[in-house]
This record gives C-alpha cells, sequence and structure tokens, in this order.
C-alpha cells in the first residue's frame, strides 16, 4: 500500500464514502514523470487507488475483483501554476463516482466515472498491487507464482466463465453429423461442468470471509463432522492453520470435509456457514431440479459401466428419451450459467 496521506482503513466504507485533502507543493504538474502515484490502498479487496497519468489526468480508480472497475479522471494542466491543489473523490456502489479538483484561480471541477471492464487491481499474498488488464486488453485468469509461492490466483468467478469459455469453445467445434463423437463430446461438457461448479462453490466459499463475511464456522463442524471425532478434528484444523499461515475456514476446507460436488452438503455448507438458502436465490425451481438432475447424470457418465448416449433410460417407457448429444450440452451450460450467476449475486448481498 502507499498511504501519504493517512487514511485511517478501519473507517472506509467500501460501498460509499469520500476522501478530501490538499495538495502542496508538489510535482503533480512535472511532465518529465510520466506516472505519480498519489495514493494506493485496500480495505478487504476493494482498492483505492488515485494516480496522475503522463497526460496530465488525475484519474480515481476504484477495483473490487467482483464488479467492474470505475474510473474518474479530470485533466489538471490548466492548475499548473497553483501552490494549493484541493482534491476530492468519492465512491457510490449504486451510482458513478466522482473526483473533484479545485484551487482559488480556477473554481472547481468535477468528472464522473466510466466502467472499466478489462481492468482489476488485485491485492496478493505477498502485500504487493496487481494490475490485471487494461484497455482493449481482457485477461481471462491470471496466476503470479514468485518461487514456489503463489502470490495471486483468479477469482471463483473469474474460473468459473474461464472454465464455460472452453466448453463454449468444445461445443462450438463439435459438429453434428458424427453422432458417436457428438454425444461422447457432449458427456464430457457434463463432467467439466460439475467440476467447474465445484471450483466455484468452494473457492467463493473461501472468498466471502475475505471479504469481510461472518462465517458460522461452529455449524460447519456440527453439521459435517461426527460428534464423536468433533473435538479432536477441531484442534487438528486450528494447529494446521496456524502452522501454514491460513484462517481457520481455509484449513477446514483443505481437509475436503465439505463435498462441493455433492448437492446437499453444498447447500448445507452455505446455509450452515453464511445462512444463504440456494432455493432463495431467484431461480425457478424447474431450473434448480434440472441442475440436480445433472449432478445425477454426471454420476453415471462417470461410474456406470453402461453406455450413456440415452441418459434417462430407467424412466422407460413414461417419460421420452434423453439423448446426450449436442443440444442438450448447449442447454445445460446455460442453465448452470444462469445458476452460479444467480448464487454469485446472492453472495454479494451477504
Amino acid at each position: 500500500m502507499y498511504d501519504p496521506v493517512g487514511i485511517p482503513i478501519e473507517k472506509i466504507n467500501e460501498k460509499e464514502g469520500a476522501i478530501s485533502f490538499t495538495a502542496t507543493k508538489s510535482n503533480l504538474f512535472d511532465k518529465d514523470i510520466p506516472l505519480i502515484k498519489m495514493l494506493e490502498i485496500h480495505k478487504n479487496q476493494t482498492m483505492f487507488i488515485l494516480q496522475r497519468d503522463n497526460a496530465l489526468n488525475l484519474k480515481f480508480i476504484q477495483s473490487n475483483p467482483n464488479y467492474a472497475t470505475k474510473i474518474a479522471k479530470v485533466n489538471i494542466e490548466d492548475f499548473s501554476s497553483t501552490s494549493k491543489l484541493f482534491i476530492s473523490f468519492t465512491w457510490s456502489e449504486k451510482g458513478k463516482n466522482m473526483i473533484y479538483i479545485r484551487d482559488y484561480e480556477h473554481g472547481l471541477r468535477s468528472s464522473e466515472s466510466y466502467e472499466a471492464p478489462n481492468i482489476k487491481f488485485r491485492v496478493g499474498k505477498d502485500g504487493a498491487i496487481y494490475q490485471i488488464g487494461d484497455e482493449g486488453v481482457k485477461v481471462a485468469a491470471c496466476k503470479v507464482v514468485i518461487g514456489e509461492q503463489t502470490v495471486l490466483e483468479p477469482t471463483a468467478k473469474e474460473l468459473f466463465d474461464f472454465q464455460l469459455e472452453k466448453i463454449k469453445v468444445i461445443i462450438e467445434n463439435c459438429k453434428k453429423g458424427n453422432f458417436l463423437f457428438e454425444t461422447t463430446l457432449s458427456q464430457r461438457v457434463i463432467v467439466m461442468l460439475i467440476t467447474a461448479f465445484e471450483a466455484y462453490a468452494r473457492e467463493r466459499f473461501i472468498e466471502l470471509e475475505k471479504e469481510g463475511k461472518s462465517v458460522n464456522i461452529e455449524e460447519l463442524y456440527h453439521c459435517f463432522i461426527p460428534n464423536r471425532h468433533r473435538e479432536q478434528f477441531k484442534d487438528k484444523i486450528k494447529e494446521a492453520a496456524f502452522k501454514d499461515g491460513m484462517t481457520e475456514l481455509e484449513a477446514l476446507i483443505s481437509k475436503r470435509s465439505i463435498n462441493f460436488q455433492e448437492w446437499e452438503s453444498f447447500k448445507d455448507a452455505y446455509n450452515k456457514g453464511y445462512g444463504l438458502k440456494i432455493g432463495e436465490i431467484g431461480i425457478s425451481n424447474d431450473l434448480l431440479i434440472d441442475i440436480q438432475r445433472t449432478f445425477k447424470w454426471r454420476h453415471k457418465i462417470i461410474h456406470s459401466k453402461d453406455d450413456q448416449t440415452i441418459i434417462n433410460k430407467e424412466d422407460f417407457p413414461s417419460k421420452e428419451p434423453i439423448f446426450t448429444n449436442k443440444d442438450w450440452a448447449v442447454k445445460n451450460l446455460y442453465t448452470f450459467q444462469k445458476f452460479i450467476n444467480a448464487l454469485h449475486q446472492s453472495t454479494l448481498k451477504l
């Protein structure tokens, strides 16, 4: 972090707020310096950055992994003769951010923010600030490894969206005509969808704690660990957390005590841990039934010795056959995309 102003981070509200100060005897107008960093702080995963670029634009940047980055900028070249420059910037979850500058000669100037969806700023485990993407440059998922230490990983939503892009490429290149190839590829898509679901559900569960959400870890122990082993298991988890520099929740999840690839375990984890009920995230019952049915299909595809070209053979003759073809794969892809998007939005409101 870089904070010459001395802002009390604990008092910052990530959702809305304002910061104001006066710059005096500064090098803001020195054109020989291409970039001047004035402020770089973060509260949880939200970055607040104030910088002057090579065109003498003063830019206020607010970046959070879960939202589009907002940038508000105002040109300060006309203020180059001033000895004191008043600077203020505001942010709001519900509207546009603003930046204001003023001196005694020129009066007040302001500018509202625009969204820069390709640009993200993230805080690494090493404390460094990383810019991911740029204007016209989209980065799907970024991982930074220094030596043997992973200091930055993609967010849960980035991972899921990237997996969906790969699945879409597979489906788009699956040409109809060779049905054996089509059904084999479509079944592989189902396996990939459930894997992407599990990865999102597990990583998002950990992210929520890092975003300041309170997790009821005692309820998780009670729900997932048998009573006869519970106290001994809790001691081992706390010891592992201390030894490896993790939170207790991270240590618990790392032991795979919660199976996010199993529907009921997934639901119980979010309900017990964060009070989020999956049936109340704004998804229809029909779609929830489709999701659960796909979980069962994935199990059949992987574990059954029978051919799964027709995935619902046990329902004959009362129901129409469901063929594992390209159209079926596309339907499942968009079902999971809609579900994860709704789940993610619900986690943001916790």
